[in-house]
C-alpha cells in the first residue's frame, strides 16, 4: 500500500499538456496544398501553350516574282554550204548557210542647200485689155497702177489689139512682201484719162513675191548625199540576196569599206542647183537559218541564270544580228547575235532568308519584304489570325511562289 501511494501522482495537481510543435493545424496544411495545386495549373498551362505555339503559330508568305529581264550574246561561224560542204558545218558546230560577196553601184542627184540672198521681186502675169477700136502699142516699163494703189510695171513690150487682149510680164517697181496683190483690176497712167476706162489691164492669179536667191554647192550637202547613197547600196544588195536566198531566214549585210569609190559631181562652194554622185562598192553578204541560232541562244540564257531562277520568256524571232567579218577564199563568216528573255523566282528560299525574319513583327516584316529585289508584290498568312509576330523558329514559316 505505501508502494501505490508513492507512485500516484498528488491530488489536485493539473496534467501536463501535449506539445504544439508536434502537430500543424488543419488552415496551414490547406493552404500549403493549395500552392502546389495552383503551381501545378501553372506549369500545366504553360507548357500547354509552348505545345500550341509550336503545333500551331506558323506564317505564310505569297511571293509574286517581278519578271525580269536577262540578256546574253554569242559568237556563230557560218560555213557556206557550197564550198564546205553540210558535213563540214556540222562537225565543227557552227551554222551551215551561205556566204559571199557582190559588187553593186547607184547614182543620184542631190539639191543644194547653200543660197545668198541677191535681192527680191514680186512678179506675175496680167491681160491687157483694149475695147478701143484701135491697136494700142504698149512699151516695157509701161506703168500699171493696182485698184489699190499698187504701182508696176510690163516686162516687154506689147501691143495691144483693137478689140482684143494679150497677157505680158509684169513686175513691182519697189517689190516687198506688201506688193504680193491678188486678182485684181489695173489702169495705166500713161495713157490719155479718156481711154483708161477702154484700154487697162487685169490679173487672174495672186502676183508673188519673193526673194531672189544663188544656190550653192555646201560639203554637208556632200556628206549627206555620200550616207544617203552609201544606204542606197545596202538595199539594192539586200534586194539581190533576198532574191538569190530566199529559202534562209536570216541574211546579213555589210560594205566593205576599202572598196567604195564615189564620183561626186560638184565641189563645196560651187554655184550649183544640184549635183549628182555615182557609188560602188563590194558588199558581204551571209544568208544562214535562225532556228539552231535561236536554240543555242535559248539555251546560253537558261544555264546562265543564277540559283533560283528559271527562264519564262524567250522570244526566238528577236535576236540582233551583225556580221564581224568574212572570209569567201574559206566561204565562212563570223556573226554576233544578242539576244534576250524573261526570267523569274523559282522557289521562295533562294530570296528570303529565315534567319533575319525570325521574331519580326508585322511592320518589320512588310519594310523586309517591300525591298526584297525580284519580288512584284507579296501577301502575309499569320495562323492564328490573331498572331501578328513571326515564329522563332525557321521550319513555322512557310513560303510559297506564286506563278
Amino acid at each position: 500500500i505505501k508502494e501505490e501511494a508513492k507512485t500516484q501522482p498528488p491530488k489536485n495537481v493539473a496534467a501536463p499538456k501535449p506539445s504544439r510543435s508536434k502537430t500543424q493545424p488543419p488552415k496551414l496544411q490547406i493552404n500549403l496544398y493549395r500552392k502546389i495545386a495552383l503551381s501545378f495549373i501553372f506549369l500545366t498551362l504553360a507548357l500547354l501553350a509552348v505545345i500550341f505555339y509550336f503545333s500551331f503559330v506558323k506564317v505564310t508568305i505569297i511571293i509574286t516574282p517581278a519578271d525580269e529581264r536577262v540578256s546574253n550574246n554569242l559568237i556563230v561561224d557560218i560555213y557556206d554550204k557550197n564550198k564546205q560542204g553540210e558535213s563540214a558545218s556540222l562537225s565543227s558546230g557552227a551554222v551551215g548557210g551561205a556566204a559571199e560577196q557582190i559588187e553593186v553601184e547607184e547614182s543620184k542627184i542631190y539639191e543644194a542647200g547653200g543660197a545668198d540672198i541677191i535681192g527680191e521681186e514680186a512678179t506675175g502675169k496680167v491681160t491687157i485689155i483694149n475695147d478701143y477700136n484701135k491697136n494700142q502699142p504698149l512699151v516695157a516699163t509701161t506703168r500699171l497702177l493696182s485698184s489699190d494703189g499698187k504701182l508696176f510695171r510690163i516686162k516687154n513690150t506689147v501691143n495691144a489689139p483693137a478689140g482684143g487682149s494679150v497677157e505680158v510680164e509684169v513686175y513691182a517697181d519697189q517689190p516687198s512682201a506688201a506688193m504680193a496683190v491678188g486678182p485684181t483690176k489695173f489702169t495705166i497712167p500713161g495713157l490719155w484719162a479718156g481711154l483708161q476706162d477702154k484700154i487697162y489691164a487685169e490679173s487672174k492669179e495672186t502676183i508673188q513675191y519673193q526673194k531672189k536667191t544663188k544656190k550653192f554647192i555646201e560639203q554637208s550637202d556632200i556628206d549627206a548625199g555620200l550616207v544617203d547613197l552609201r544606204k542606197a547600196l545596202l538595199a539594192k544588195a539586200e534586194s539581190a540576196v533576198n532574191d538569190k536566198y530566199k529559202d534562209y531566214s536570216r541574211k546579213l549585210y555589210k560594205i566593205n569599206d576599202d572598196s567604195v569609190s564615189a564620183i561626186i559631181g560638184a565641189k563645196a562652194g560651187e554655184e550649183k542647183d544640184n549635183f549628182s554622185i555615182s557609188m560602188k562598192a563590194n558588199v558581204a553578204a551571209v544568208a544562214f537559218q535562225n532556228e539552231p541560232i535561236a536554240k543555242m541562244a535559248e539555251e546560253k540564257l537558261a544555264s546562265s541564270l543564277a540559283t533560283g531562277k528559271e527562264l519564262t520568256g524567250f522570244d526566238k524571232n528577236n535576236i540582233s544580228y551583225s556580221l564581224d567579218n568574212i572570209n569567201l577564199e574559206q566561204g565562212a563568216a563570223t556573226i554576233s547575235a544578242s539576244f534576250e528573255g524573261r526570267m523569274v523566282l523559282k522557289d521562295g528560299g533562294s530570296i528570303i532568308d529565315r534567319e533575319k525574319i525570325l521574331g519580326l513583327s508585322r511592320e518589320q516584316l512588310d519594310d523586309y519584304l517591300a525591298n526584297l529585289a525580284g519580288v512584284s508584290s507579296y501577301e502575309v498568312k499569320f495562323s492564328p489570325s490573331f498572331i501578328n509576330k513571326v515564329p522563332n523558329l525557321a521550319d513555322r514559316i512557310k513560303i510559297e511562289i506564286k506563278k
